[in-house]
């Protein structure tokens, strides 16, 4: 089978917005590691396949979803999957299931937490190591929710040492934030807003409550599941992605990219499945255009590198492509399952080998951000992505500003918004002063600057520190 290919290499210097030519599906590339990721040989380190096996050879104490029941037939309904869910919490130590926030029609948004012996509290696990899987944010893409469902059952019951080893050391973390869309089999939630397009605003309370999940849980990783549409140039059997926000932190940015080079891709390949970069179209091995997978600050796979999380996006294709084995629609559907349970696989061989550097450069790009901003270093940039440098030069502030003072009325309208995003502020008689220096400050001229794409207020840059 062909390797896929991927796109490394990232923009050093100035471009006029060209796509940059692919290197081959890597393990670590030069950019990476130079953005501070550690370097590793080709492939998984551990053996990938493995701790798949022994994690699907779980015993699964009568537990199945629908899914699996009917063989790839009917996906699993809202109610069919909160009584799975509460099953599997009376049924295992292991497992917590709680609910977290409402939907828009007011469903229970339910995080189901993973550990061994049992799940620590929060003010335990936050301290420690913390993946959390976002199991499909659109309501008409199922796969990423049953193959979470299936990990998180076959991870409480598991007997095999290096999973009860790992869970002793991580809590794993499962969430889907959109049981509206799941339940009318739309991609947005009941108003039919796209929650993956609010995690700058907040405005749903599906994105509000994931926003407060990471602020509550402090994830380490983050793995944000998806499906796409396969056509021509665009057909292979899963996409991955890293966040290509320039603002993100450069070495959470190379863990992100290691992540999907080393873990998630790697593992999709070892099962024998193409995979490809999210949004480029390829032509003879080679893309040719960009078509999705962007810098927007509002979609969830960039706002978690804001965040300082390891992230990433995985897609699945939800129809047949050419390199498919079997085209029956039961056998593609469970294809669909099969990479997004290998997606995540890679995600925990990630945070198996990689643990403490996770959980140690989540911490210090806070502090090198925080740092940054009391500084006024660096660059803020409203455009360009990490492969291409923005060619409008109102797309980067060079110089940038001490921080942004809100008025009384704008402080009004934005504080439970800056609440749920981690951002402080300090009153003053004009209303707040919100200072770069500190953990949000890639976030915040992105909210507050007129030349923001997203912004959710326009307030008075400050210059003066």
């Amino acid at each position: 089978m062909k390797k896929a290919r991927i796109t490394a290499a990232i923009c050093a210097t100035a471009m006029t917005g060209a796509l940059l030519t692919s290197g081959q599906f890597t393990s670590t590339t030069p950019a990476a590691q130079a953005a501070g990721a550690p370097a590793s040989p080709a492939g998984l380190k551990t053996d990938g396949d493995s701790l798949q096996r022994a994690l699907a050879a779980a015993p699964e104490k009568g537990l199945k979803t629908p899914f699996e029941l009917s063989n790839g037939a009917t996906w699993t309904s809202v109610e069919q999957a909160r009584k799975f869910r509460h099953q599997l919490d009376a049924s295992s130590d292991r497992v917590k299931v709680q609910t977290v926030g409402r939907s828009g029609n007011k469903q229970p948004i339910e995080l189901i937490s993973v550990g061994f012996p049992k799940p620590k509290p929060l003010a335990q696990a936050k301290k420690g190591s913390v993946v959390l899987f976002n199991c499909s944010i659109h309501g008409n893409e199922p796969s990423g929710r049953e193959g979470c469902l299936q990990m998180a059952r076959d991870m409480s019951t598991t007997n095999d040492p290096s999973w009860k080893r790992l869970l002793k050391q991580s809590t794993v973390l499962f969430t889907n934030i959109n049981p509206d869309g799941w339940k009318a089999n739309t991609r947005g939630n009941a108003d039919g807003v796209d929650i993956n397009r609010d995690f700058l605003a907040l405005e749903t309370p599906e994105a509000q409550t994931l926003a407060k999940i990471m602020g509550d849980w402090k994830p380490d990783v983050m793995n944000d599941l998806h499906e796409f549409g396969p056509r021509e140039y665009y057909n292979t059997q899963a996409l991955v992605l890293w966040p290509r926000n320039r603002n993100v932190d450069s070495r959470i940015h190379g863990l992100s990219q290691r992540m999907v080079n080393a873990y998630t891709g790697a593992q999709i390949e070892a099962g024998g499945h193409a995979v490809g970069i999210y949004g480029e179209l390829v032509k003879d091995g080679a893309p040719f255009q960009q078509v999705a997978g962007d810098h927007q600050a509002r979609i969830l796979r960039n706002y978690t590198g804001m965040r300082h999380i390891t992230g990433q996006l995985t897609e699945t294709a939800s129809r047949a492509v050419p390199t498919d084995d079997d085209q029956s629609a039961t056998a593609v559907n469970r294809r669909r399952v099969t990479d997004q349970y290998a997606s995540a696989m890679g995600t925990m061989s990630m945070m198996m080998e990689n643990r403490r550097a996770l959980a140690n450069q989540s911490a210090q790009a806070a502090e090198r951000t925080t740092q940054a901003g009391a500084d006024r270093s660096g660059v803020i940039y409203f455009s360009g992505q990490d492969n291409m440098l923005p060619t409008d030069p109102a797309g980067v502030e060079t110089h940038p500003m001490c921080g942004y003072q809100l008025t009384a009325a704008q402080l009004k309208d934005t504080r439970k918004t800056l609440k749920l995003h981690g951002i402080t502020f300090k009153k003053n008689d004009a209303g707040a002063y919100v200072t770069l220096a500190q953990p949000g400050r890639s976030l915040i001229p992105l909210l507050f600057d007129e030349r923001a794409d997203y912004g959710i207020t326009e307030a008075t840059p400050v210059t003066q520190c």
